[in-house]
């Protein structure tokens, strides 16, 4: 289980691109321990946990892998999870949450058609 928790941790961070020194300093362990967490070879505590999801900003029930998500969650990763926080982030302007969600729409549909001429070039 904490091998999963820190691999989880580690995937993460690097998504974020945030080294494995500036994580643990903001946290305030070493960079040592760190990689123990992420290796899974210590056990990482509760304490030292909300803090790490605290600072990527990320839920705490993404690395509990062994708890049940909550349904609106389950398949959403962290990348996902910043995207909808942006999006609820301007709820106060209705007008501009329709912009951003127009934008992110047709981007995909732009995606799907680059995707489908690549495809269709093979």
């Amino acid at each position: 289980m904490f091998k999963r928790i820190g691999l989880r941790i580690r995937r993460v961070r690097m998504d974020q691109v945030m080294k494995q020194k500036d994580l643990a300093r903001k946290i305030g362990i070493s960079q040592g321990a760190l990689t123990n967490f992420e290796l899974g070879r210590r056990k990482i505590s509760l304490e030292w946990l909300v803090k790490i999801s605290r600072i990527l900003e990320t839920p705490i029930s993404y690395f509990l892998v062994d708890v049940e998500p909550r349904k609106d969650e389950s398949s959403l990763g962290p990348k996902d999870l910043r995207l909808v926080r942006a999006y609820q982030k301007l709820s106060g302007d209705s007008k501009l949450q329709a912009d951003f969600l127009h934008t992110m729409e047709r981007m995909g549909r732009h995606m799907d058609r680059k995707s489908g001429k690549a495809q269709r070039g093979k």
